[in-house]
């Protein structure tokens, strides 16, 4: 399979080339007769026994050039099996083969905070591997780009690595079984944030009515104060109290 790329002045071009015949089969009428979400539109065409299929981009960029200048962290990888997850099964619904989908850094395309993927309508099973053969590829291309200080996203990327090295193993599975384990995980964060929170509201200073309240119990039993002297006295305790609870706000 050559793949090379047309730069045009509004859009880009993709061009698969193979040693096939082309053949206009019903997979290449479903794809051009159905708008399927997160598929690329596809062109073919066959010349001296060899076949071309045409994928136009439509302003997204390559996986492979998106994450050139930055590392991939965890909500990039779920992004992308949530992305595969739906277009595998846009796919299925339209009586099409996944294993047909090209994962490849090169022919998947970020669009709009989504990955739009290239399928490739050819019949030969030599022009293509099993789905769950390139997925494994793929999680290799993740463990070489991650972010090392993303603790989550490496454990969560070396689960999917170690599960689909399985000779079989179910993908969806694999995928829903990590997003378990994020939410557990979240869930667990959740409530260590609760219990920290409360632990410092039990810590915090107590309120200023009970400040005055233990400040003039502690007063003599024999002090004698006038009106207006307890006034006076109350205010500056209250101006003192005050003072102190700015500063520690502060």
């Amino acid at each position: 399979m050559n793949v090379t790329y047309e730069n045009n002045w509004e859009y880009m071009d993709i061009h698969v080339d193979l040693p096939v015949p082309y053949e206009e089969n019903y997979q290449l009428r479903m794809l051009n007769h159905n708008n399927i979400a997160g598929l690329l539109k596809v062109k073919g065409s066959g010349r001296d026994g060899q076949s071309r299929y045409t994928y136009r981009t439509n302003g997204g960029i390559t996986m492979k050039k998106a994450f050139e200048g930055k590392e991939m962290r965890k909500e990039d990888v779920i992004r992308f099996t949530e992305s595969l997850i739906e277009a595998v099964d846009d796919v299925r619904e339209h009586l099409l083969n996944p294993d047909s989908l090209l994962l490849s850094p090169e022919l998947i395309f970020l669009e709009r905070g989504k990955f739009r993927f290239c399928y490739l309508p050819v019949s030969t099973g030599e022009m293509r591997q099993s789905l769950c053969s390139s997925f494994h590829t793929m999680t290799e291309y993740f463990v070489k780009n991650l972010d090392y200080q993303d603790t989550a996203g490496i454990f969560f990327v070396y689960k999917m690595h170690k599960e689909t090295l399985k000779e079989n193993y179910e993908l969806k599975k694999i995928i829903e079984e990590c997003r378990t384990e994020e939410k557990e995980w979240k869930a667990a964060q959740r409530t260590k944030r609760r219990e920290e929170q409360q632990k410092r509201r039990k810590e915090q200073p107590v309120s200023r009515e009970k400040r005055m309240i233990d400040t003039q119990s502690s007063l003599p039993e024999n002090a004698v104060f006038s009106i207006d002297t307890e006034d006076e006295e109350e205010e500056k305790i209250y101006h003192r109290q005050s003072d102190t609870e700015m500063v520690r706000e502060d």
